[in-house]
């Protein structure tokens, strides 16, 4: 009997192991992911609440490859997004431009993923014209949004009125309702918003672009090993944007990697 004890001691180790689940016994890392408000068609939750996007089928594609499993958070507001990448609450934006503020926050990716335009938006019923010069408009009232980009020549124009707004629905309805003349922002998104919101008929886009933003990523200066993190980020892009699982992403959301490098 003691013999037999004495086995079962010896054994219990293994078949405790045996009982363990494979994700207990290899778990991966998790990194953490933050997008703002829904962005179609780079980063958005379906009518079933799944994430979808390509900036977000990309990000997912390099962190597996990475072996990292990803939870992702969805902030109110780009504003907010940012903020949680200062204080490292968050490790990871997959969809953000490098500036001057953006790299005392973050390191980035050097390789875009996909290239975002912003446009100038004006109701339909507004003879507004722009031909690339901000001067000959700067009498009309710009709504940009917290947080964002659009571009050295539009950032740095304080010359122009600008009243900031805290989202894009936020800002599209108060182009609508006349609290501003011109908004901005990308043309994809700009129909996929004015359609759900019953409006698709009731803004104009100008041409040409304000700017044309070239997608990164982005990793908090506060999360360990960051800048290890970032290059090899860097390098799994820049070998996933040759592949064709890379273009079927692009093209499932309506870009061609053709097109969409300048």
């Amino acid at each position: 009997m003691l013999s037999r004890y004495r086995q079962l001691i010896v054994f219990l180790p293994f078949l405790l192991m045996l009982s363990l689940s494979p994700a207990m016994v290899a778990a991966k890392p998790i990194i953490k992911i933050a997008v703002p408000e829904d962005f179609p068609p780079f980063y958005y939750k379906d009518s079933n609440g799944t994430f979808k996007g390509v900036s977000y089928e990309v990000a997912v594609h390099i962190c597996n490859k990475l072996g990292y499993d990803i939870e992702i958070t969805q902030m109110p507001s780009m504003r907010l997004m940012l903020a949680a990448l200062k204080d490292g609450y968050q490790d990871l934006s997959i969809n953000l431009t490098a500036t001057e503020a953006r790299s005392e926050l973050a390191y980035f990716t050097q390789t875009p993923h996909v290239f975002e335009s912003q446009h100038l938006i004006v109701r339909a019923d507004s003879d507004i014209q722009f031909d690339g010069n901000f001067q000959a408009i700067a009498d009309y009232r710009f709504g940009p949004i917290f947080g964002w980009t659009y571009g050295p020549q539009f950032d740095r124009a304080t010359y122009l009125e600008k009243e900031f707004v805290n989202d894009s629905v936020q800002q599209l309805k108060g182009l609508l309702s006349g609290r501003y003349d011109i908004a901005v922002n990308n043309p994809q998104y700009f129909a996929v918003t004015a359609s759900s919101l019953g409006v698709a008929n009731a803004f104009h886009l100008l041409d040409p672009p304000v700017f044309t933003l070239p997608v990164t990523m982005a990793v908090s200066k506060q999360y360990p090993g960051a800048e290890e993190l970032v290059t090899a980020l860097e390098r799994e892009v820049a070998a996933f944007v040759r592949e064709d699982a890379y273009r079927d992403i692009l093209e499932r959301y309506g870009f061609t990697a053709e097109k969409e490098t300048p």
